[in-house]
């Protein structure tokens, strides 16, 4: 795909061969990459010449053009070094060979540019080189790259869904007062767009929600494709609230990277570019390994997703699930709890067992900033026997009043019996259906 200028190619099976006997005859020639943090041009160059040479005597094909290709493989981040050459990326994706970046903006999908195996193996290198090598206590790498940027890596086993990695550029252009305000910062529109503007257009889900018939479903599928608040789904057991996070996950945006947890795989996400990891909730003593809130901490700190999804809040990831949505990152997740009210104390609880001198009152702040709506589903009787997992209740989050309680707004809720439900919706989801059908922003917060 061509981006500012430049290719950049994919590294077939082929390539990543002759690659390995480059890097074989380079070291009978005693010639070794650069040091990654040697970004004197000088020692690149001369790299080049030497993968340039050992093509001549291997292979005579096309020599100058893959010359660079493998020289980049061999060295430094390997085939993202190209990426990392344009100033105008801001952050490199990485998740189980497929590639994206997010480029003046926008987020830009590459494709896959190798197998996963080759981003292992340049993962296990940039953990040696810095010093950062990984081990079963540590499955993670977090560094800084000679030229500043910060690069993160997340492997298998704790990434279920191979080798995940992002490249975040600091300091890449400097930015003036100027170009903010002609970038649009400071107005509702850009005084003028920028020339040779890469155009990418996320997948417009308008059809789909407009043909959902229910305006509860509407306005949860609307919530999670424009991103417009944080979700907590709340139920018994078996009660249904992760076959409707799944559903759910099918309106998040194409180019919204998203990051799944879980303590065991149960997700079934409906996402082309998701991060997705399992981890316990708590470790054995002596047992080497990380636990969820410790990776939840590092992914929503570190590698930009545009969403975060927890299987189900159980434990001390409470507390950082709260801090990754009162810092910005829509979330979904799932909690046990048989109404609104038996969702938040139960969250409560979780997070003050995580670090109790918050105090209720700072954890409810936290909660009333973290969270949007909270959605229930509930497990009820079939005429004719069995049961039938319903949605009981939506419910709007506006904060805390003078007390320290949450104020909340119903938007939805369903009786106990299948006629007296739709006798109450035909009261309550006149003024829903207004709402799901408009895209409007979340009324705002009050007493916080």
């Amino acid at each position: 795909m061509g981006i500012a200028g430049f290719a950049v190619e994919s590294l077939s099976l082929e390539d990543l061969e002759l690659a390995g006997k480059v890097r074989e005859l380079l070291l009978v020639r005693e010639v070794r990459p650069p040091d990654w943090r040697d970004t004197h041009p000088e020692s690149r160059r001369k790299f080049y010449d030497a993968v340039r040479g050992a093509l001549i005597q291997l292979d005579g094909k096309d020599i100058n053009r893959r010359a660079q290709r493998i020289s980049d493989a061999l060295s430094g981040v390997g085939l993202l070094e190209p990426l990392l050459r344009d100033p105008l990326v801001e952050e490199i994706f990485v998740r189980n060979g497929q590639v994206a970046l997010e480029r003046d903006g926008q987020f830009i999908s590459l494709g896959m540019l190798a197998p996963d195996a080759y981003f292992y193996d340049l993962t296990v290198q940039i953990a040696d080189q810095s010093g950062n090598t990984l081990r079963p206590d540590r499955p993670a790498v977090l560094t800084d790259l000679p030229s500043g940027e910060r690069f993160t890596a997340i492997v298998p086993p704790l990434s279920i869904a191979g080798t995940a990695i992002n490249v975040r550029t600091f300091g890449r252009r400097v930015r003036t007062m100027q170009d903010l305000e002609q970038a649009g910062t400071f107005s509702n529109q850009p005084v003028a767009s920028p020339p040779n503007r890469t155009e990418i257009r996320n997948e417009d889900f308008e059809d789909k929600i407009t043909s959902l018939q229910t305006p509860a479903a509407r306005y949860l599928v609307w919530l999670v494709a424009r991103r417009a608040g944080s979700l907590l789904i709340a139920g018994e057991f078996s009660g249904g609230k992760t076959t409707l996070l799944n559903a759910l996950s099918e309106f998040i945006p194409p180019a919204v990277p998203v990051a799944a947890l879980e303590t065991f795989r149960e997700l079934d996400l409906q996402h082309g570019f998701p991060l997705r990891v399992v981890a316990p909730v708590e470790l054995p003593p002596g047992q080497p390994g990380v636990t969820l809130d410790w990776v939840l901490n590092v992914i929503y700190t570190r590698m930009n997703p545009g969403m975060i999804l927890v299987g189900e809040v159980v434990s001390a990831e409470a507390l950082q699930f709260l801090k990754a949505a009162g810092l910005g990152r829509k979330a979904i997740t799932t909690i046990h709890g048989d109404s609104v009210e038996a969702a938040l104390q139960r969250l409560e609880q979780l997070t003050l067992e995580a670090q109790p001198e918050l105090g209720l009152a700072a954890v409810r702040s936290m909660i009333a900033l973290a969270l949007d709506v909270v959605a229930v589903m509930s497990r009820c009787p079939r005429s004719g026997g069995g049961i039938e997992r319903l949605l009981r209740e939506v419910v709007l989050i506006r904060g805390l009043d003078e007390y320290g309680h949450y104020r909340l707004e119903r938007l939805f809720s369903s009786g106990g019996g299948v006629m007296e439900r739709r006798q109450q919706m035909e009261d309550t989801w006149q003024a829903l259906s207004e709402i799901a059908s408009n895209s409007m922003h979340l009324p705002r917060r009050e007493g916080n």
